[in-house]
């Protein structure tokens, strides 16, 4: 049994009481924009409203000026206004119309890009609080992809619903009143046309959403697999698989490319029914423009602003028709993004969550019952007592249920039925980053960032010091490889940690346990990349690590966890035999066979 006297209290540097960045967000696209514009840029939507429609205004005024001066210099001898006044307020409407466009599209870039690196962090902050077999169904390369997708596709939406709309009510507003009073026979027929388009380009545009979300998931699946290849390069390179990876990436290609020409032939389609239907009301308006000022009807000023006014309202109306297109593709592909991303976390705080305080490291498991997705039963009726600072060794065949009683340990997997106690806090009913914080691992197969080795070590402190950075270091005797390098601890390690040796990875792993001092260490066959050398070193590292601490160690070598306070042989996710190891060997069970094969050479 452990020696409680060596027992303190540990409590973790990082403050486990840190809000999460993010809660639940909205599902569908509209309510997940409404949630960003309610959440502080509502006004600058509608300053952008505002902007915009100020300079459809201007611009559209500008056929009336321009009427003005047209009918002043043909009536110049009996006029009383000088056309001048009216060539200086149609330069004053270019240069307003300019300034506001200007100021429109200065502050909606701005909008935008706070937007974006806002929606960015808060898909960022969901996406890491899903389970870890959610990331088991996810290509990596994928999920930043539709992080990135989800962030743009919500601005350009916006942008068209709060910019574009409103810039097209204003023109419609004042071209209709302009129609009504100088053409007023044309003025029922023209609002219905533009009614009429209205709703054919939003139906046209609606049908493309399914188009284009095909396309995203297409694009995905093609970013996805060129991810998961050049993240496996030495497997690659390793198996001279270059041509083959090159084969088998053109069928994604070749589904990214027929989804992409799909979409962009529908768009086509739709553009040229909008713009036919476009030239032709065109045609119509300016033939009976030129009707009337050939009888007299109307002025030949009047008839210079009408035309000028049904050219800008027919290219106003084909862009809205592209622009349709543009918004209901995005639509799509934030509707794919949301799904994926969004999808509802496995594993979450109950209500009234508190953080786990550990002070002694005492684990109690009761009536476990575990199974996978798949109904592969792991634990039935498992239960277990860990005295605080007790030492514990997990051996057993693959498949015993070892990991996955790591796993458990760390709430990565919701459970069946029964209760896992830690201090005699149920660990169902704590917070999911403190119960983290409380526990200290170090894996079989270490994860490492694409940063320097300094930052990987500091992973578990971010706030540590130099010296205690140094410090763990050299108590995992990674010190010497460190210093060595020309840039030290600047060191950059590669993507996956590929510039180090398996041996150099996992001793940086064990340093950032050194620096955590979580109160419970766990061991994931931590030496199984060393030579004898290194593990030799590590050894009195691994000792000094466990001293005060609850310490629960899988092996497969048993060598390394011979001196451990009692030993667990599992095997179909039952404890067969248990005790120390002089116990286990001199009982001739299960321990004491595997003892003598690799005590024989056999491993």
């Amino acid at each position: 049994m452990p020696d409680d006297s060596r027992l303190s209290v540990i409590t973790p540097t990082t403050n486990p009481d840190t809000p999460p960045l993010v809660g639940a967000l909205p599902r569908t696209p509209f309510a997940f924009i409404w949630h960003y514009m309610r959440g502080g840029f509502r006004g600058h939507v509608v300053l952008m409203m505002a902007l915009i429609a100020t300079s459809s205004a201007v611009d559209t005024g500008q056929s009336y000026v321009l009427g003005q001066l047209v009918n002043t210099l043909a009536h110049t001898a009996g006029s009383s206004v000088n056309p001048v006044a009216w060539f200086a307020a149609l330069c004053a409407t270019w240069l307003t119309g300019y300034l506001f466009t200007h100021a429109y599209s200065t502050f909606t870039n701005y909008t935008q890009m706070t937007m974006r690196a806002r929606i960015h962090d808060e898909l960022f902050a969901y996406l890491l609080g899903h389970a870890p077999r959610y990331f088991l169904d996810q290509a990596s390369g994928a999920l930043a992809h539709k992080i990135r997708v989800a962030a743009q596709s919500s601005v350009t939406v916006i942008d068209y619903v709060g910019s574009n709309l409103a810039k097209f009510a204003v023109l419609f507003v004042v071209t209709g009143l302009i129609i009504a009073r100088n053409a007023p026979d044309l003025i029922w027929l023209s609002m219905a046309f533009l009614i009429g388009f209205t709703a054919l380009s939003a139906f046209m545009a609606q049908r493309l959403r399914g188009y284009a979300k095909a396309s995203s998931i297409a694009s995905s699946e093609q970013t996805a697999r060129m991810s998961d290849t050049v993240a496996n390069w030495d497997v690659v390179r390793g198996f001279a698989a270059a041509d083959f990876e090159r084969r088998t990436l053109r069928p994604f290609s070749d589904r990214e490319s027929a989804a992409f020409i799909d979409l962009r032939l529908a768009a086509t389609k739709m553009r040229l029914v909008l713009h036919t239907l476009s030239f032709g009301f065109l045609a119509w308006l300016a033939w009976n423009a030129f009707s009337a000022a050939r009888t007299g009807t109307i002025t030949v000023g009047a008839f210079t602003m009408l035309v000028t006014l049904f050219m800008l309202v027919a290219g106003q109306i084909r862009t809205f028709g592209d622009q349709l297109f543009v918004y209901f593709e995005h639509l799509g592909l934030l509707s794919d993004a949301l799904d994926t991303v969004l999808a509802p976390h496995e594993i979450v705080d109950v209500p009234g969550a508190v953080t786990l305080q550990v002070t002694r490291g005492a684990i109690d498991i009761h009536d476990l019952n575990f199974a996978y997705a798949d109904g592969t039963t792991v634990f039935a009726d498992f239960n277990l007592h860990i005295a605080a600072g007790e030492r514990i060794g997990l051996v057993g065949p693959s498949g015993a249920g070892k990991s996955t009683f790591i796993k458990l340990l760390r709430r990565q997997f919701p459970l069946r039925t029964g209760r896992i106690l830690i201090d005699g806090q149920d660990v169902a009913g704590v917070t999911w980053d403190s119960l983290h914080h409380s526990f200290a691992e170090v894996p079989q197969s270490p994860g490492m960032f694409h940063r320097s080795v300094r930052d990987n070590i500091a992973y578990s402190r971010p706030d540590a010091s130099e010296a205690e950075i140094v410090a763990a270091a050299k108590m995992a005797h990674c010190h010497e490889f460190i210093s060595v390098r020309p840039t030290g601890y600047d060191s950059v390690v590669g993507e996956k940690g590929m510039k180090l040796s398996g041996g150099e990875r996992q001793r940086v792993a064990i340093a950032r346990a050194f620096l955590k001092n979580a109160p419970v260490l766990l061991l994931d066959e931590a030496t199984s990349s060393l030579d004898s050398e290194a593990e030799h070193l590590i050894q009195d590292a691994l000792l000094a690590l466990m001293r005060g601490r609850t310490v629960i160690a899988i092996a497969h070598r048993l060598s390394t966890i011979m001196h451990m306070d009692r030993i667990l042989v599992l095997d179909g996710g039952k404890i067969v035999e248990q005790g120390r190891h002089e116990d286990l060997r001199r009982a001739g069970g299960v321990y004491a066979k595997l003892w003598q094969h690799q005590a024989g050479g056999f491993i």
